[in-house]
Parts: C-alpha cells; sequence; structure tokens
C-alpha cells in the first residue's frame, strides 16, 4: 500500500469520527422532534438543515442565538443536554486528532510519501547513499560538485538532521529509515532507470555484502560500490557481479608497492584524484628495515608488498596474534608499540622506516614522537583514521600520511563521477616507472603542472560535428583535436592520454583514427579545453581544424549567416 499515511489517519480517526457523527445525529434529531413556538404563538419544528446549522455552531463555539425563534423550555434543556455531549464529542475528536498528528509512526509515514514523490521527480541519473557519516559526506559533496543528484537514508534522525545542519546549500531527498530493507531501497528508487549507483561504506561490512545481494536481485544495472576489508566479504561481494569492493588497506598497499617501484607513477595518481599538482617531487622511500606498528587487516596487506619487494619487516601489536613462524622467524613482537623499550628491541635505531597504522590516531602521533626521539633520521608513514585530525598529523612533520576517511572519498567519489579518469589510473597502474616518468615530464613541459582532464564522447549529444564528419564517412584523426583555431601550423597544449573504445584500450594514442561510441581522455589547458570543445561540435571549426584552411558556405549559408 503506497499511501500508508492516508489509511493510518483513518484507522485512527475512525472511532472518534463516530463519536463526534453519533453526537451530532442526536442532537440534531432531538431539535427535530422537540416541537417549538413562533412569535404568533404557533407550534413549529425544526428543519433538517435548521437543526444541523444550530447543533453545528452550538457544538463548535457555545456561544449562539436561538433560531429562527426564541426557544421553548423544552427545547432549552434539550440545548442544554447536547452542549456537555457534543463538547465531549469533540473534546474526544480533538485529542485523537493531536496524537495522531504527534504519532512518530504517522510522522514516518508522511515523511516516507514525501521522500518518495522528491525521487519519482529526479529527471537525471542519481546514486542512493546509505548512511550519514564524515566520508559520506564529502562523497555527497563531491557528488554535488559534479551536478550528480543524490538520495539519502540514514537510521539515525538525529544524523539526518545534522546533515540538514551542514548542508543548507544542497537540496537532496532524504529519509530516516533502514537501508537494509528491501522496502526502503525500493523508496529509495532503486528500481528507477536513472539509479546508477548505490554507496554501502558501512563499517559493518556484513551490511554491504547485504546491500551488494539485495541489489543484485532488485536491479542489475545498479553498480555498488561497497567497503570491505575482509577477504571473504569481498570475495562475496564481488560474486554479485554489480560491486566494486573498496579497500582502504589494500589502496595503500599498493600505494606502497608503487612508491617502491615506480615513484612517478604515485605523482600521477595524486594528481588524477585533485590532491596535488604535477610539481610534486618523487617519494623514494628508504632501503632497508621497515617496523610496522599494528596488524590485523592493514599489516597483512603491507606484509604481502614487503615479501613481493624482499624488504626485510617487523611488526607489532599488543592485541593479535600472529602466525608461528613471524614469531620464530622475530618478524612479530607482541607487544605495546607505544613503549620505548619495545621501540628499541625491534630494532628502531637501525631501521630506515616506521609506518604506524593503529586504529586510534593519539597513539599514533604518541608512537612517531617516541620514534623520533630514539632515531631522528627515520622515515615516518603515518595512518590517519579520520580527516578531522589533519592539522594535527600536519603539524608533526611526518613524511607521508594516508587518511583511511580520504582514501575511501576518493575511490568512491571518482569511480562514479569520473569514470574514465577511474579507468586510466588502473591502467597507469599497470605501467612501468619508464612511462610515468616519461609521462610526467612530457606533461609538465607542455602544458604546466596543472593540466585539465577532459573527457570527450564521440556521440551526437558532446561531439555534433565529429559524429557527422565519421557517420559521412568520412576519417577523423585524434591528432584533429591539437590543432590550434587560430593558427592551424600550431599545436595547442593537448595530449591525448586515452581513448576506451568498446573492448579495447588505447594508452597515449597517436595517429588513431576516432570511432562514433569512442571515449577520449585528454590532458589540455584551459584555452586547449575551449578548442576541443569547439572542434568536437562545430563543423567549421572542425574543416579548419583538419585541413587548415576554412569551409567554403554555400548561398544557404551565406543566407542565414
Amino acid at each position: 500500500m503506497r499511501n500508508n499515511a492516508f489509511w493510518l489517519i483513518l484507522q485512527k480517526l475512525r472511532t472518534p469520527l463516530l463519536v463526534i457523527i453519533v453526537t451530532y445525529s442526536i442532537a440534531i434529531l432531538g431539535m427535530v422532534l422537540i416541537p417549538g413556538m413562533d412569535d404568533n404563538g404557533q407550534v413549529y419544528h425544526l428543519t433538517f438543515f435548521d437543526a444541523f446549522y444550530f447543533v453545528s455552531y452550538m457544538a463548535s463555539t457555545i456561544g449562539f442565538g436561538e433560531a429562527p425563534f426564541a426557544f421553548t423550555y423544552e427545547q432549552k434543556i434539550w440545548v442544554s443536554i447536547c452542549i456537555y455531549l457534543t463538547v465531549v464529542g469533540w473534546f474526544y475528536g480533538i485529542g485523537a486528532l493531536v496524537s495522531v498528528l504527534t504519532n512518530e509512526t504517522l510522522k514516518r509515514e508522511l515523511m516516507r510519501s514525501t521522500f518518495r514523490k522528491k525521487v519519482l521527480r529526479i529527471q537525471d541519473n542519481f546514486v542512493i547513499v546509505l548512511g550519514y557519516s564524515q566520508i559520506n559526506a564529502e562523497i555527497i559533496k563531491k557528488f554535488h560538485k559534479a551536478h550528480i543528484e543524490v538520495v539519502l537514508i540514514d537510521k539515525s534522525e538525529e544524523r539526518i538532521n545534522h546533515f540538514l545542519l551542514e548542508s543548507l546549500s544542497v537540496d537532496i531527498p532524504m529519509m530516516v529509515g533502514d537501508g537494509l530493507l528491501t522496502d526502503t531501497l525500493i523508496d529509495a528508487g532503486i528500481k528507477l532507470d536513472n539509479c546508477k549507483a548505490i554507496v554501502s561504506l558501512f563499517a559493518d561490512e556484513e551490511k554491504n555484502l547485504r546491500i551488494s545481494i539485495l541489489t543484485r536481485f532488485l536491479n542489475k544495472r545498479v553498480k555498488v560500490l561497497a567497503k570491505s576489508t575482509n577477504q571473504d566479504i569481498s570475495h562475496s561481494i564481488i560474486d554479485t557481479d554489480i560491486a566494486k569492493v573498496i579497500n582502504p588497506f589494500e589502496v595503500f598497499a599498493k600505494r606502497l608497492d608503487v612508491a617502491i617501484n615506480s615513484p612517478h607513477l604515485l605523482i600521477l595518481e595524486n594528481w588524477i584524484y585533485g590532491n596535488s599538482d604535477l610539481s610534486d617531487k618523487a617519494l623514494f622511500l628508504p632501503d632497508g628495515k621497515y617496523i610496522v606498528c599494528g596488524y590485523g587487516r592493514f599489516g597483512k596487506a603491507l606484509q604481502e608488498k614487503f615479501e613481493k619487494n624482499d624488504i626485510p619487516y617487523i611488526f607489532i601489536d599488543e592485541k593479535r596474534i600472529a602466525p608461528k613462524k613471524m614469531i620464530e622467524s622475530g618478524t612479530f613482537i607482541r607487544a605495546n608499540p607505544d613503549n620505548k623499550d619495545i621501540l628499541i628491541e625491534a630494532g628502531i635505531q637501525e631501521a630506515s622506516c616506521l609506518i604506524v597504522g593503529t586504529k586510534n590516531d593519539i597513539d599514533n602521533l604518541s608512537i612517531m614522537i617516541t620514534a623520533r626521539k630514539i632515531n631522528p633520521d627515520i622515515y615516518l608513514i603515518a595512518r590517519e583514521n579520520t580527516m578531522q585530525e589533519v592539522s594535527i598529523f600536519q603539524e608533526a612533520k611526518i613524511d607521508w600520511i594516508f587518511i583511511i576517511e580520504q582514501i575511501m572519498v576518493n575511490k568512491t567519489s571518482l569511480a562514479i563521477t569520473k569514470p574514465l579518469k577511474h579507468h586510466f589510473l588502473n591502467l597507469l597502474l599497470k605501467e612501468s616507472e619508464h612511462l610515468a616518468n616519461s609521462l610526467v615530464k612530457l606533461l609538465r613541459s607542455n602544458i604546466g603542472d596543472k593540466p585539465i582532464l577532459k573527457h570527450l564522447a564521440i556521440n551526437k549529444e558532446e561531439s555534433y560535428a565529429i559524429y557527422h564528419e565519421i557517420k559521412q564517412g568520412q576519417e577523423v584523426k585524434i591528432e584533429v583535436l591539437q590543432h590550434s583555431l587560430s593558427n592551424w601550423q600550431e599545436i595547442n597544449n593537448v595530449i591525448p592520454l586515452l581513448i576506451k573504445r568498446k573492448d579495447e584500450d588505447i594508452l597515449l594514442p597517436k595517429d588513431i583514427t576516432l570511432q562514433i561510441g569512442d571515449e577520449l581522455l585528454l590532458a589540455c589547458d584551459k584555452e586547449g579545453r575551449e578548442e576541443i570543445e569547439l572542434i568536437a561540435s562545430n563543423i567549421y571549426e572542425l574543416h579548419y581544424a583538419k585541413y587548415g584552411k576554412e569551409k567554403k558556405v554555400g548561398i544557404l549559408g551565406k543566407f542565414f549567416s
């Protein structure tokens, strides 16, 4: 039943309405049956309309005149009875109405009804975000900036109200409800054609698996972005075929591996995410022994990369139990890492790098202070669990800070707002340091430290001119987009980075003929971006960029120009 609020009101007010109807009926019937006397002393009876009119204002105001003639004593006695009878009925009815209007169930149903209407009014593609948190708040901001509609669901009314206070300029449909329930997801529009994704980043990863499975059955076309650091849950989420797992520990472990083997790839990654520009220096990690404070899932992800790169390591963790072979080999110490003697036992004095990765930010800061006193030259890598303490970590002069929440925000938002950028980054991470270094130098020398990433789809909507040129059987090379419209001999600051074509990816394309359906990613400056858009959409600009001369205008063209 879609209009639960209406039926709930009817159900709650059924008895009060019957009481009012019965009391009115009794009062009206008595007024009709009891004889009165007119001004001439003749007996008369009120009509049902006159009786209804009199009882209506008598029952609601208890302030009236006797109409149409002065009442007899019999009528006055009956009116006196009716006053108390109807007033009691009205009091009961008003009390019931107030009770209904303050009923929490009704308030939820009214909010749910309004929420459904708002969702149905969304014309553009939208994303469902489950739960309001600091991470999701940042993700919503990035979606809003990219002009992607958002639907928010949270079980806590307090958190919904907090979002309203923090995001007064963002008008999005939101509802207090359990996002793990099928009905709630349907209300949020998961079955609608313009619902493109659902973000599920619950700390309880079983919930993320449940969302992935529910979405699989409700709408296979919806993409799920789910957090998971547990290997078994991750495999189950991936098996739904519609979900992408976001594991912040695995992401950082891969970044560490990239920093070891291809530092310039890390520069490109940070540029694509918007964390920094290409002026950053390559991050060369020191050789030697690595000490890691904290084991768990994070430590295991790092351990795999250490062993892959033959890096000597030792883990310190007070709460977790490591495999027996690690204890026997001396690569694990079960103790409190925030202890000077334990750090010395682990070899902090000769170690080259300390990675502090516990769940507690204050503990992480304390461990680093202690370590720096023992070994002032040690390279520090710190895990920051929340974005709230950014300024404190920055003041601590840490060599490399990785923020768990920031990783979640970047990976989630980029996958939805800029899928081609995300795809390009994944392709880059498979490439060599030589290619990364060459690309960084090429971008810096041709465009500068802050290139703009431009996405262009070869279709009728985004690139009208190129689309029709190809439709007419003409060949259009990607180099056409690089020619200057002010001087064909000059080349704009435009570097093609990727062509995504059905089942093929062409990295750093050159001399490639464009096809309808291609998705292009280009690096450029502001002027280059404007000219790319003109060449792609205007047949005259395309002709000049292609041939180096103006397109001849026919008679009709001259007439309408």
